[in-house]
C-alpha cells in the first residue's frame, strides 16, 4: 500500500484498486454466479446472522466458498493482501461474503449505514447495537480498523449508472449522519456530500465499515453484480455464524487460518488445536445423526 493510498483512505474511508482481479478469474466468478442463481436471487451467500432453515448447522451458513475456483481465490488474493495486512494487521479473518446485483428489477433506494467512529449512531439504519465492531483510527504509525470490506465488481459501472457511494471522511465524522440524509428513493435525492464511486469490471473497492455507506438506486443498461468479501481483525466478529474450513476442501494453510472463529491469539498453533478439536467432534456428531437416519 503506496502513500497516495494510505493518504486516500485515511482521507476518505475508502480506495479502488484497480484490476485487483483478471479478466480470466472474472470469467470463472462470473461463470460459477450464472450457475446458481435463478430468477428472483440478486443477494446470494449470507452476512452468516441468520439460519435460512430449522436443519441449517449453527456452525456454518450459506458461503460463496461452496462454488469453489476463483471463489477460494479471492480469500487471500495477492493483489489485496498487503491492504488488508497495512488496513487490518497481519492476524485477520474472513468474516463474512455474498453477492449483491442491481439491475432493472432489483434496485433500491440508497440508505446510507454506519459512519461516526463505530456505529451510525441509536437510529442508524444496519447497526444500532453495533458492539465496537465497525471502527476507524490511525495511531503511531498504524491504521486500526474493525469490519473492512472489499467489493469485487464484474461489471463495468460509469458515472451515473448507480452502485457504490459513501460519505468521505465520514468514519471520522463525530456526529450522527441526519435524518432526513439516510434515505434516497432517486439519484436526484442523494446528498451533494455523498461520493459515487466508479468502476471497471476487475476492479476492487476497499472500504471501512465505519464510513457511512450505502448502494446508489441503479439507472443504468444491464446490471452491476459485486462481490463482497469482509474482513475482521482477529478478535473483531460481525458474524456469529463462523467458518468451518472442513466444509471447503482443498484449501492451503493460509487460507485455513483466515476463516479460523475469532480469538484474541489470532491463528496460533494453540487455538488452532482447539478448533480443529471442534471440528473433529462436529464431523462425529454428522456421522452420529446419518446413522440413526
Amino acid at each position: 500500500m503506496n502513500q497516495h493510498e494510505k493518504y486516500l483512505f485515511d482521507l476518505r474511508g475508502y480506495i479502488v484498486v484497480r484490476n485487483a482481479i483478471t479478466t480470466a478469474q472474472v470469467d470463472d466468478l462470473s461463470t460459477r454466479l450464472e450457475m446458481h442463481r435463478t430468477e428472483q436471487s440478486y443477494i446470494l451467500g449470507s452476512d452468516r446472522t441468520v439460519m435460512n432453515a430449522t436443519e441449517d448447522r449453527a456452525w456454518t451458513a450459506s458461503s460463496l466458498l461452496e462454488w469453489g475456483g476463483c471463489y477460494i481465490d479471492l480469500l487471500d488474493l495477492p493483489t489485496i493482501r498487503p491492504y488488508l495486512e497495512t488496513l487490518l494487521g497481519r492476524n485477520y479473518r474472513l468474516d463474512h461474503d455474498y453477492i449483491k446485483i442491481d439491475n432493472a428489477k432489483h434496485s433500491y433506494e440508497l440508505y446510507l449505514h454506519g459512519g461516526g467512529q463505530g456505529a451510525g449512531g441509536a437510529s442508524d439504519l444496519v447497526g444500532p447495537t453495533d458492539g465496537g465492531q465497525c471502527y476507524y483510527r490511525f495511531s503511531n504509525g498504524r491504521f486500526f480498523n474493525g469490519l473492512v470490506a472489499v467489493a469485487f465488481e464484474l461489471d463495468t459501472v460509469l458515472p451515473g449508472q448507480g452502485g457504490f457511494a459513501c460519505i468521505p471522511g465520514s468514519h471520522k465524522v463525530n456526529f450522527e449522519l441526519p435524518s432526513d440524509w439516510k434515505r434516497s428513493s432517486t439519484q436526484a435525492e442523494i446528498p451533494e456530500c455523498v461520493d459515487r464511486v466508479a468502476a471497471s469490471a476487475g476492479d476492487a473497492i476497499i472500504f471501512t465499515e465505519a464510513c457511512a455507506h450505502g448502494t446508489v438506486p441503479w439507472c443504468g443498461e444491464g446490471e452491476r453484480r459485486t462481490i463482497y468479501y469482509k474482513y475482521c481483525p482477529h478478535a473483531v466478529a460481525w458474524s456469529p455464524g463462523y467458518y468451518n474450513s472442513d466444509n471447503y476442501p482443498g484449501l492451503t494453510e493460509s487460507q485455513k487460518a483466515l476463516l479460523m472463529p475469532p480469538s484474541a491469539f489470532g491463528p496460533a498453533p494453540e487455538i488452532r488445536a482447539i478448533w480443529e478439536k471442534a471440528q473433529a467432534e462436529q464431523q462425529e456428531l454428522i456421522r452420529l445423526r446419518k446413522a440413526q437416519d
